[in-house]
């Protein structure tokens, strides 16, 4: 069912990149950008839900960038165990400039904290609890594709430690 709902997202993304006309505001500087995200998390396959938070600015020599942070929660259940899992953290991302303002595209880097939770409800107490939980680095890329002024459908792919990755549709707001 989670992989159908992600499906339809994707395939409504796709829809209006290929139907909208107008133009509108690429990523603005001084800005604040807040949006939810459902996506897939690689760990398990299980569907995730999020929030993204960015705040826009220009660093001298170097570009775009936006600062904020992320917050995920996921969980998952097979059998006798389940496993609960929240990460909440900071995010930094380089915007590169594109002719067509309607595209933002991005490459950054984000660190968290995980925190997990693991139940056995299985007969025997011979068993050994994985590991969960900790400090998370991770890599990302995405997409903005601005469908008004203030509004923009997101796409998110991300990697990084704890055997984590993502792959997210969204919608991000300007504040």
């Amino acid at each position: 069912m989670y992989k159908k709902i992600l499906f339809f997202l994707a395939s409504s993304m796709i829809i209006a990149l290929i139907t909208t006309g107008t133009g509108y505001s690429q990523y603005d500087l001084n800005r604040s950008y807040l949006g939810p995200s459902i996506g897939l998390s690689f760990l398990g396959s299980t569907f995730q839900i999020g929030a993204n938070y960015e705040y826009s600015m220009e660093l001298e020599n170097f570009g775009n960038v936006g600062i904020g942070g992320v917050f995920r929660y996921w969980s998952y259940s097979s059998g006798d165990f389940s496993y609960t899992d929240i990460l909440i953290g900071a995010q930094g991302n380089y915007h590169f400039k594109l002719e067509n303002k309607k595209l933002d595209p991005w490459v950054g880097l984000t660190l968290a904290y995980d925190a997990g939770s693991y139940s056995w409800e299985g007969a025997g107490q011979n068993y050994v609890t994985p590991t969960y939980g900790g400090f998370f680095l991770g890599a990302q890329g995405g997409l903005r594709y601005w469908i008004s002024p203030t509004v923009a459908l997101v796409g998110r792919i991300g990697f990084g430690t704890l055997s984590y990755g993502a792959l997210e549709v969204g919608a991000d707001f300007k504040l």
